[in-house]
């Protein structure tokens, strides 16, 4: 399938902001890229409604006058209220998840869009009974970017979800470095070994924002956004998407 799965070593990592950069700049370069969240957990209000909080802020910066309701109604599959791991929020909502839906929705989707999927936690965050989110990244077939932080426990971590990801079939992308700030020590040397122990380039370094928080649209302006695009490595993620 083409396109990309955003993924990450960790919750709160960047995947929100990354996938929906993405999109911004496939759309900027005349592709018609789509921001697909099959699984999320967690709620904002929004004008007196609730939605679900990633979509929400990706609409913010990708389709800012369009209508939010039917944003993340085409966006998203299975939306829960509770910001838990998803299978713990549908277990508290009564309800699961599908991974065959999901599977089915992103192929229509991808009839005409390039789907770029967000992944809701880590790799190993399960969906289903026996069935994990490296599963259905694995099931949909596409490239994947790993999202990892700058600092002290990124080898480990990173290397341990490519590794996990590659064991399922998984073709890794690329990283991308979420948070990073200039002149510390640990950080600057992870940014250099995470390609050689990963075997995985480094397609991406978006900066540490201040203040960061998805859950509140409109706090990226779409000029800061512009800016933080240009921090990836287009020809690489044009290429990986398989165009």
């Amino acid at each position: 399938m083409r396109g990309l799965f955003v993924t990450a070593t960790d919750t709160g990592v960047g995947k929100t902001i990354v996938s929906t950069l993405l999109v911004r700049g496939l759309i900027e370069r005349g592709l018609p890229a789509i921001h697909f969240k099959p699984v999320q957990s967690g709620f904002i209000t929004v004008g007196g409604r609730e939605y679900p909080a990633d979509l929400a802020f990706s609409r913010s910066l990708i389709e800012p006058e369009g209508n939010i309701a039917a944003y993340c109604e085409k966006r998203s599959l299975f939306a829960f209220r509770t910001p838990v791991s998803p299978d713990f929020a549908a277990e508290k909502e009564k309800k699961s998840i599908d991974p065959a839906a999901i599977v089915a929705r992103a192929n229509e989707l991808a009839k005409e869009h390039l789907l770029i999927t967000e992944g809701a936690g880590g790799a190993a965050v399960p969906l289903a009974p026996n069935y994990l989110m490296a599963d259905l990244i694995a099931d949909l077939g596409q490239k994947t970017l790993v999202v990892a932080r700058p600092g002290l426990g990124t080898l480990n971590h990173t290397r341990l979800t490519v590794e996990f990801l590659r064991q399922r079939g998984v073709d890794i992308a690329g990283i991308v470095v979420s948070g990073y700030a200039p002149g510390e020590e640990t950080a600057d040397r992870n940014i250099t070994q995470l390609p050689r122990l990963c075997n995985a380039p480094l397609i991406g370094i978006l900066p540490r924002i201040l203040g960061l928080d998805t859950e509140r649209p409109g706090w990226l302006t779409p000029e800061a956004a512009d800016a933080l695009q240009e921090r990836f490595d287009w020809p690489r993620i044009i290429a990986a998407c398989g165009i």
